[in-house]
This record gives C-alpha cells, structure tokens and sequence, in this order.
C-alpha cells in the first residue's frame, strides 16, 4: 500500500474505522450535483475503503488525506483505459469539513501527489478541473503550478443544469521547472 507522507499531509489508505466518518460525508454531500456521483452504500463505502491506497483495476488511486493524525479529506488520481493517454492523469480532491478549506490542507495534498506521479509514475502531465466559479480549488491549481488551459463548456450535469468547469493542467517540463 502506497502511503505520501510531506508537504505538511500525509496521503494513505483508509482505515476501517474511518467507515462511519465517511458514511457520514457522504450523506451529507449534494445528491444530483455531479461532483460526487450520489451517496454510496457502507458496502460501497467498504470497498472504497480496501482498495485506497493501491492501484485498481479501475486504473485509479484513492487516498485519505490526514492532517496532524486528524482525517480531513480525500485525494484520487485516475488513469482510465481508453479515456487519458498513457502518462496522463487527472486528480479529485475533496477537504471535507468547511473549518479545514483555505488552510492549504487541499493544496499540499495536491503538490504531494502530484509529485508522487511524476516521480513513481511515468507521468507527463497531470490535470485537474473545477467549477468556473470555485475560486478556491483554482488558487490551489495555481499555488500548485497547475497553469489554466480553458473552459470545459456544459461539462459537469448537477440539478440546475450542466456546468462549466475550468481546466487546470502541469506538464513534466512545469513541474521539472518549478522544482529547479
């Protein structure tokens, strides 16, 4: 199991008694918004917890994001077959609690897996997006090196409609640059 430890967060595996904490988020999350794809059973929930931490056969990566011992968040990295070119990978981050958003927890786990995927795994590039209107998310993206690509127009299906999301990207060439 992979476990990131650095820039002030640690990124590993969910633990089994973290199942009701994420029961909990995810209850109280927007259904039909888009973003986090409806609620999840606890079987579900379980599942999620076994595979973090590990590559799935899914091509993707899912971990807790702790902060000072305190389960604060969720970060993934995915690769799907026959949807990103090898090399590619495009991440989700979720801070939970609105008292830990604008802490900068997001953004370290950002920079720490993004580094992780350039250097444990091939990456050449690494993407994100976000709602157009979520200032917060596109300051960590470019705190983070990300640089802004474009608008994803009527992207992401929620209740009222289909939104447009911003598209945050960093190559290797970015990351090698900002790292020197």
């Amino acid at each position: 199991m992979t476990r990131l430890a650095g820039h002030g967060v640690t990124l590993r595996g969910f633990r089994d008694d973290e199942l009701d904490r994420l029961v909990e988020v995810t209850e109280a999350w927007p259904q039909g918004d888009g973003v986090h794809w409806g609620r999840r059973s606890r079987d579900e929930l379980r599942q999620k917890i076994e595979a973090s931490g590990r590559w799935t056969d899914a091509v993707m990566i899912d971990f807790a994001i702790e902060e000072n011992g305190r389960l604060v968040g969720e970060i993934q990295a995915r690769q799907p077959r026959h949807g990103l070119p090898r090399g590619v990978f495009e991440l989700g981050v979720e801070v939970y609690e609105g008292a830990d958003r604008g802490r900068g927890v997001g953004g370290r786990a950002v920079a720490e897996l993004t580094d992780h995927l350039f250097r444990e795994e091939r990456a050449h590039r690494v993407q994100l997006s976000t709602d157009v209107d979520n200032a917060a998310m596109r300051r960590v993206a470019e705190r983070a090196g990300f640089v802004f690509e474009g608008v994803l127009r009527g992207f992401m299906p929620t209740a009222e409609g289909p939104r447009d999301y911003a598209m945050y990207a960093i190559t290797r060439a970015d990351h090698d640059d900002r790292n020197r």
